[in-house]
């Protein structure tokens, strides 16, 4: 931890600690919700899910300390519509509050949850319910594990994303800008029995789960995979045996894999590489899980305590629109998929981000409904009143795009009509998470 904040009340606040300090147990599990066949075809995109090339999965983590718990989810998804309702579930069946629960989306762009289709008649209710269910069971099943554990904390580098704003043309696409901002860090929880067998691993990259998103390689349609999150977590799980590794999305809003199977998607000389790009997957699903298995085998300094403690809030920024010109607005206007469209922003409706902090002992894991844009990850690593700090995307649902203010400037193709007005979210949210943790310190404080 950077800096001790004075405490305050020193007996009242031993009280509190004690209600959240003792010997940690830990249970983790992994939950198939690949669609069944009957599912199929899925309308995803401009194109058609054909088949499952590979298993997506939840996985959960579940700590308890003798006094609380707390949950650390993942879902092989591009996004979860239902998230509310998981999270809520799970609180019920862990008997904590919804605070104390992380579900992160893994924003794998190739599942059945990623955009709604050309067919306006395709149900996504019955493979939502089932997502649902696996979420929920997952993390049943981690808690019904629970026993005696150690944890440890530890950071490497993996050189496997790259910013995407590249300036093509007279406007910033997506595309390949290796010079813009962007973070290398993995972050590694490592969760072990009290043998120091390894059991979970909770691990944390900033980079789009789209190596394979819209490449055709069966049937000239897409399939159901897990992409660079999902494979990377089984590289993980292959190489630690028994191990459930837990992987999320960091501050991704930016930030794309190094190399794609449709190479310069949004550029005149798109490529897909179809099949063959199962091959790039695997090269570089391969390299990340390569230092996640190297950084977890490292991690010495392992304790037997856990303080835990979550709380929720959000920041609230003022809103905007584009209205349109001309009745060719489809879609986001002067995105990379579409053609270049006239009008106006305008103001609207102000815009909630909620926001969650989770604290294992000087662990921060800084909880974001939304894509975040890289350079504000970064910016609370640097705020953060503690070193280890991590943040999460995409969990318990998502509101879209949350650019930096740099973001807003180029403008970013993501941030030319993003609905947050520019100079709020990025203040806004380090703020809010510093706040947190500054309600956390005391408690902290007392237990050690």
């Amino acid at each position: 931890m950077r800096r001790i904040i004075p405490l305050l009340a020193f007996a009242l606040l031993a009280i509190a600690a004690s209600a959240q300090s003792g010997n940690l147990r830990a249970g983790a599990a992994r939950v198939d919700i690949s669609p069944t066949p009957n599912m199929f075809p899925i309308p995803q995109g401009v194109q058609t899910l054909a088949d499952v090339h590979d298993p997506i999965y939840a996985r959960a983590i579940v700590l308890d300390n003798g006094s609380t718990k707390v949950a650390l989810l993942s879902v092989d998804t591009a996004g979860m519509p239902n998230a509310g309702e998981a999270v809520q579930a799970i609180a019920d069946e862990l008997k904590i509050p919804a605070s104390n629960i992380s579900i992160a989306s893994t924003h794998d762009h190739s599942t059945p949850t990623f955009g709604g289709g050309p067919n306006n008649n395709y149900d996504r209710k019955p493979y939502l319910e089932l997502m649902k269910k696996g979420v929920i069971e997952a993390a049943r099943q981690a808690n019904a594990g629970l026993q005696p554990a150690r944890i440890g904390f530890a950071t490497g580098k993996a050189y496997v994303n790259t910013n995407r704003d590249q300036k093509i043309g007279d406007s910033y696409k997506m595309g390949y800008a290796p010079e813009g901002p962007t973070d290398k860090t993995v972050d590694v929880i490592l969760i072990t029995n009290s043998a120091g067998t390894p059991i979970a691993v909770w691990s944390n990259y900033a980079v789009h789960g789209v190596v394979m998103f819209l490449s055709k390689t069966k049937d000239g349609k897409s399939e159901v995979n897990g992409d660079l999150p999902g494979w990377t977590a089984r590289y993980v799980e292959d190489r630690m045996k028994g191990v459930v590794n837990v992987w999320t999305s960091g501050a991704a809003g930016d930030q794309n894999p190094l190399f794609m199977s449709t190479y310069n998607q949004d550029a005149p000389d798109v490529h897909d590489e179809g099949a063959a790009g199962w091959g790039i997957l695997d090269v570089l699903s391969r390299r990340l899980g390569e230092e996640i298995v190297r950084v977890a085998g490292n991690i010495q300094n392992t304790t037997d305590k856990a303080v835990l403690w979550g709380k929720d809030t959000s920041v609230t920024c003022p809103g905007r629109k584009f209205v349109a010109s001309s009745a060719a607005s489809a879609g986001m206007p002067n995105s990379p998929t579409s053609a270049p469209v006239t009008g106006a922003m305008i103001d609207s409706d102000p815009v909630v981000i909620p926001l969650g902090l989770i604290m294992i002992n000087d662990i921060a894991v800084a909880n974001v409904s939304g894509e975040v844009f890289n350079e504000i990850s970064q910016r609370l690593k640097k705020d953060s009143l503690f070193d280890r700090t991590a943040m999460a995307t995409l969990v318990n649902g998502s509101l879209g795009y949350i650019p930096s203010e740099n973001a807003y400037l180029l403008p970013s193709a993501m941030a030319a009509h993003n609905r947050v007005k520019p100079g709020c979210a990025e203040q806004q949210i380090v703020d809010a998470f510093v706040g947190l943790e500054k309600e956390y310190v005391p408690i902290w404080n007392a237990a050690h």
